[in-house]
């Protein structure tokens, strides 16, 4: 098994390093380094990588000029096929990322309308777990970017709500779903933002009625079907 992924791997990097000359490969530290005309990036290959089950490469560094761009690039690779190649599917991610931002920029240079919309884009998520327990997990999930509104509840089982910008509220949500969990399934995805009895910030509560005074009578009824409680 361990000698056909290296095969697979090395017939991969030589047809890669065909068709893209900047892109590098350090074998011993099992980096792979690609530089686009407006950014770069350097993933590792995990030692299981083109196994069955095998682990993802991992994003080490990802940016589009002086933007930070590692979890865009990570979340399209979350979305890749373990097992597989994939490292040409990365770089064309890395690339429409390129692509994106620099388009955005142009629109922003001639009145900002795409750059606008993108900020505009908003995004609700919810969260069950089978529970949420650990202390540590606790004040992750209540640690998220700054503009994120939400409420978390621990114990059996353990819900999460996030509500404000959306590649916030994703890159929040994907980070946690890279915790040990029993159980970590998104019952709902809405693209329009919530409000909270609260106001900002995420807080824990410790009751499932609690977060339906959270929510408001608008959005009762789609809380509830989310946790199959109707």
């Amino acid at each position: 098994m361990a000698d056909d992924a290296s095969e697979r791997l090395g017939a991969e990097l030589a047809l890669l390093e065909a068709m893209y000359p900047e892109m590098l490969y350090n074998a011993k530290a099992r980096e792979v380094r690609y530089k686009a005309e407006s950014g770069t990036f350097t993933v590792r290959l995990p030692s299981d990588y083109l196994t069955d089950g095998g682990v993802l490469p991992e994003v080490l560094s990802a940016s589009v000029g002086s933007k930070d761009v590692r979890q865009p690039l990570k979340r399209r690779i979350d979305g890749l096929s373990s097992g597989e190649e994939v490292l040409d599917s990365i770089i064309a991610a890395f690339d429409e990322l390129v692509m994106e931002l620099v388009d955005h920029a142009t629109a922003g240079d001639n009145g900002g309308t795409s750059v606008s919309h993108a900020a505009e884009t908003k995004a609700t998520i919810i969260v069950w777990l089978h529970h949420l327990l650990n202390t540590n997990k606790r004040k992750l999930c209540l640690s998220p970017s700054p503009g994120v509104a939400g409420v978390t509840k621990p114990g059996y089982p353990g819900v999460l709500l996030y509500s404000g910008p959306a590649s916030a509220v994703h890159e929040h949500v994907n980070e946690l779903k890279q915790q040990n969990w029993a159980a970590f399934q998104v019952r709902l995805e809405d693209d329009e933002e919530w409000t909270f009895t609260h106001g900002k910030g995420v807080i824990e509560v410790e009751a499932m009625k609690e977060i339906v005074v959270e929510v408001g009578e608008a959005r009762k009824d789609l809380f509830m079907e989310a946790m199959r409680m109707k």
